[in-house]
């Protein structure tokens, strides 16, 4: 098996394809735990084209797509707490369990019967502190589609994770770039000096399951690093979630990425910051800028090669190539989904 032809990444049609066959067919990151507290509690996000809405009924957690089944306006905007959903355009209401509850001026209309209608679900998983959700029903459950991450991390205890703070980055290059770089540690001695001081490349390990990758490396012997001091006995945990996910776990924090593509060479990269509660505050924090100030300094050296080959891709001297077997086996995995699941 050989790396993808340039047309994996700079098709347009391929990626119009994908959001289809790969990105409604997977566990996708929504939001976190603390967005939905209390009964009531609501929010709403879009996954690519989709509005989706996510409430606390009861202490349940439901998710449903932000489309009023009248004529589609939006039940719900922002975020907030609220005992009924109401649509914003005719004032459709619906109960917390997308029951409709009151149509107005529906007297009269021909087969009307308000008890059968209701929102359209979709399936929500609560991971630690994160909420994920799936646009096809038919996606098999969060533990089927990565069987092993539940128990991997339970030593982690991450449902003790509060949430901190939120950055996005733009990057000018194709969203499977930037999963392919994150994917192996190949990388990590000429685009990352500062990092390669603190781990062990030389220990650098690769583990693939079904559709998620762990890599993980130990600290070097005798340096100060920013990994030591937390749990993990000085490692760093690096998890990728098929297709588009990333958990980062070291010195007790948890930094989560998403990948989110805007068009076939521009990718945004939002990251969730969680820590153990007490969670830290991060203005004032002098440990936690000193972490954030160090992650942003690894994503920019990644932005930067990323994009760099995003621009070569279009080369016409660009041609497939061997993967390396000993620091390439992630890419190699998420290649081999990604013609698996587009079908």
């Amino acid at each position: 098996m050989q790396t993808p032809a340039a047309s994996f990444y700079i098709d347009p049609v391929r990626l119009a394809r994908e959001h289809e066959t790969v990105f409604a067919r997977s566990w996708q990151l929504v939001g976190h735990a603390e967005q939905l507290k209390n009964s009531g509690d609501y929010f709403t996000t879009r996954l690519g084209r989709e509005p989706l809405l996510f409430v606390n009924d009861n202490g349940t957690l439901r998710g449903f797509f932000n489309v009023c089944r009248h004529r589609a306006g939006p039940v719900a905007q922002g975020c907030g707490n609220a005992r009924r959903l109401s649509c914003r355009y005719h004032g459709w209401t619906y109960d917390l369990s997308g029951q409709l509850l009151r149509a107005t001026e529906m007297e009269g209309a021909s087969g009307f019967d308000p008890t059968k209608i209701s929102l359209q679900t979709l399936p929500v998983h609560r991971f630690g502190p994160l909420l994920f959700a799936a646009l096809d029903s038919a996606t098999p459950s969060f533990d089927e589609f990565f069987p092993g991450v539940t128990e991997r991390c339970a030593p982690l205890e991450l449902e003790r994770m509060r949430y901190v703070t939120t950055r996005t980055y733009p990057v000018s290059a194709n969203w499977k770039v930037y999963v392919d770089n994150f994917l192996e540690g190949y990388h990590i001695p000429l685009v990352h000096p500062g990092l390669n001081r603190e781990i062990d490349y030389r220990q650098y390990v690769t583990e693939q399951a079904e559709r998620y990758v762990l890599q993980y490396a130990p600290v070097r012997d005798g340096t100060a690093s920013l990994y030591k001091g937390g749990f993990g006995d000085g490692q760093a945990w690096y998890y990728w979630l098929f297709p588009n996910i990333m958990l980062n776990i070291y010195e007790g924090q948890l930094q989560t990425n998403v990948v989110i593509p805007v068009d076939v060479n521009q990718t945004i990269v939002r990251f969730d910051w969680f820590s153990y509660d007490p969670a830290p505050e991060p203005e004032t924090d002098e440990r936690w800028r000193e972490l954030a100030h160090f992650s942003e300094e690894v994503q920019a050296e990644d932005a930067r090669i990323c994009e760099a080959v995003q621009v070569n891709l279009g080369s016409r001297a660009y041609r497939s190539g061997p993967y390396s077997p000993k620091r390439e086996s992630g890419v190699q995995l998420f290649h081999g989904l990604m013609d698996a699941e587009r079908g």
